[in-house]
């Protein structure tokens, strides 16, 4: 150690040394001057120590380093160290000039360091982590080169008797201002950057997969680790900003949960990014995209949209209701008399007919039925249809019936009124063959596209009507 310091020590000069040079020289002068009264005393008990050894007969090894080594070693020291001292000595007026000039120097670094810390400290709320990140590493190594000047330099004043030990100047204080900010502002920054990493994990999950459940219990959660901060650092307004963000979010999560309802289908999203001017994919799209669009500000949008939707769906639900109605819908069929199956119970179907017609028809005083009005139209087609078609039915299934019951029951009738009974034969003949299809495929849609079905059942109609009114005016002429 004495030998590395006489080394170093030789090293050094005075001669042609620039100032931040000489600062160092007489830093380095001061600090072996401190040092040497502790060499001293363990130089002196080393020498103690031999001698004591030498007393008892102790065999010294081949290493050993004998106390007139170190004597000389340690004159030769305190010589080259008394001539570098009074080497500044004798240059004591030209040193402190130089002292004063580098202190001006160092004072202006300072001034503009200050200046530039305050102008461009990263404490606004939109920088991003990273770039903050990175200029408080630069303002960091900047600080800490000027510190270590200031310290050398502070050191330097002391041996030349240009300060006051221990009186700080004003730029001192306002230099330790300025590293308890930046440390500061460090911390603020290593815990916003966790909440932006979580915040973008979020942002990159995709629209398909999220569920706004979730979204809002992750938000309240990064929001209650701003919370725990300590004091000092949510004075900033990166956090100000950061918290702002996360609340913005919490506050459009319900227009998030309206954009997740089964309502919206393409054709909404595709109006949604019109009104928005945004292109999106909807397989690829993410969250972050959607907070990116401002919902807040585009809420009213977003509201008509859904509105829209929803009202569509409510339209959409009842036609669902309606086919799937009458694609499942059976008539109840009866035997009669082993001659065929008929139709029972066609109070139900016309109650249900009538009304889904209703239901339709009041569907065209929606705003939203435009969308609907083909699919709609053809079921108000198909309803009357089965309604008008059920009617004839009906009556011409009773009339059937009533007269089946008079010409099969009385073997007279048929030789008083053979015309009539021919025309009954025939018309039954018919009607049996239409009630035998209809026990084929029962189902009300499947009777409605027998081909020709109301044309036959209205004519089958008019044919009854006029035997039941022969039928009619024989009994009467046989009453009276």
């Amino acid at each position: 150690q004495l030998s590395k310091a006489r080394t170093d020590l030789e090293q050094h000069s005075l001669e042609g040394a620039s100032t931040s040079d000489s600062v160092t020289f007489i830093t380095f002068v001061q600090s072996l001057k401190r040092k040497t009264k502790t060499w001293e005393k363990n130089v002196e008990l080393f020498r103690g120590g031999q001698k004591i050894l030498e007393r008892q007969r102790f065999q010294f090894p081949s290493s050993w380093l004998y106390c007139e080594s170190l004597d000389g070693e340690w004159s030769a020291f305190n010589d080259i160290l008394a001539r570098k001292d009074g080497q500044i000595q004798r240059q004591l007026a030209q040193l402190q000039t130089k002292i004063v000039s580098e202190d001006k120097l160092v004072e202006d670094r300072t001034g503009d360091l200050l200046a530039d810390w305050e102008k461009n400290k990263p404490i606004q709320g939109n920088i991003r982590p990273d770039q903050a990140q990175s200029t408080l590493a630069i303002f960091e190594g900047r600080y800490n080169r000027l510190k270590e000047e200031r310290d050398n330099l502070a050191k330097a004043k002391e041996a030349l008797e240009l300060s006051e030990p221990g009186l700080l100047a004003a730029s001192e204080e306002r230099m330790q201002i300025g590293i308890e900010e930046l440390q500061d502002l460090k911390g603020v920054w290593a815990e916003l950057t966790k909440i932006w990493e979580q915040l973008d994990t979020l942002k990159e999950q995709q629209w398909l997969s999220i569920q706004p459940r979730k979204i809002r219990r992750a938000l309240e959660e990064l929001v209650s680790q701003l919370k725990a901060l300590p004091a000092r650092l949510r004075q900033y307004a990166s956090y100000e900003h950061v918290q702002g963000v996360l609340k913005s979010y919490l506050k459009v999560n319900m227009m998030i949960v309206d954009l997740k309802s089964e309502a919206l289908k393409e054709r909404h999203w595709k109006q949604l990014m019109r009104r928005l001017r945004v292109s999106w994919v909807l397989s690829d799209l993410s969250l972050g995209q959607l907070w990116d669009v401002n919902l807040a500000k585009n809420e009213s949008v977003v509201k008509e949209v859904v509105m829209i939707a929803q009202g569509e769906m409510a339209l959409e639900e009842f036609l669902k209701q309606v086919r799937e109605a009458w694609q499942t819908y059976d008539l109840d069929l009866i035997n009669y008399q082993n001659k065929c199956k008929v139709i029972r119970g066609l109070e139900d179907l016309f109650n249900k007919v009538r009304e889904h017609i209703n239901s339709v028809s009041a569907m065209k005083l929606s705003p939203y039925f435009k969308v609907f009005e083909e699919d709609a139209l053809s079921w108000e087609d198909k309803l009357n249809r089965i309604n008008n078609l059920f009617e004839v039915w009906q009556d011409v299934q009773r009339r059937w019936v009533y007269l089946d019951g008079i010409f099969s029951g009385s073997a007279d009738i048929k030789h008083l009124l053979p015309v009539e009974t021919s025309r009954f034969g025939s018309l039954s003949t018919e009607f049996l063959a239409l009630m035998k299809k209809v026990a084929k495929s029962p189902l009300v849609l499947d009777v409605l596209n027998i081909p020709g079905n109301q044309r036959s059942l209205e004519r089958l109609q008019e044919l009854l009507h006029k035997i039941q009114k022969a039928l009619g005016e024989y009994l009467e002429r046989e009453r009276a």
